[in-house]
């Protein structure tokens, strides 16, 4: 693949929250929460930085009942009360090239949330992994992109229940 702007992968999912964005924010930059919600995320731990800043990092642990991994993050934008993403490093040497970030809009009297995963590029290892498969991994990617859809609304969800209840 030649690298243009176009994402090789560009997933969302959102959904009406009755809660304002200030109730929303402090849930969604909290990495050590993730796992409350997310069906992959174990949780997270800082690593480095002020813990919610652009510049810090942290470890990511995930588990999809398949396989173990955890990842190195980096804090990519911060907007209180409004955006807040992060990039992958392990795997790219690009911190924007796999990109997951959740955004707040107001909405009536509550508020719109909406998580995003954008991958810009298939990293060296998976490549390989793919060029492997019998198919190019075709069958592997369609599994997985329903996974991670799956994975956005069941977070975003999650997220919605905390933040109304709380």
């Amino acid at each position: 693949m030649t690298h243009d702007d176009t994402p090789r992968l560009d997933l969302q999912h959102s959904t009406s929250v009755a809660a304002p964005p200030e109730r929303i924010y402090p849930l969604i930059s909290d990495i050590t929460r993730y796992g409350e919600w997310s069906p992959e995320s174990t949780g997270g731990e800082w690593l480095s930085g002020t813990p919610g800043a652009v510049g810090s990092r942290f470890r990511g642990d995930n588990d999809n009942g398949e396989r173990t991994w955890s990842s190195e993050c980096e804090v990519l934008v911060a907007e209180q009360d409004r955006r807040f993403a992060f990039g992958v490093l392990s795997g790219s040497e690009r911190p924007d090239n796999s990109v997951w970030s959740f955004e707040i809009e107001p909405e009536g009297s509550g508020s719109r949330l909406t998580q995003r995963y954008v991958l810009q590029a298939l990293t060296a290892p998976i490549q390989e992994f793919l060029s492997q498969q019998e198919d190019g991994g075709a069958q592997f990617v369609e599994t997985r992109t329903a996974q991670l859809k799956d994975a956005l609304r069941q977070t975003v969800d999650g997220i919605k229940k905390a933040a109304e209840q709380g």
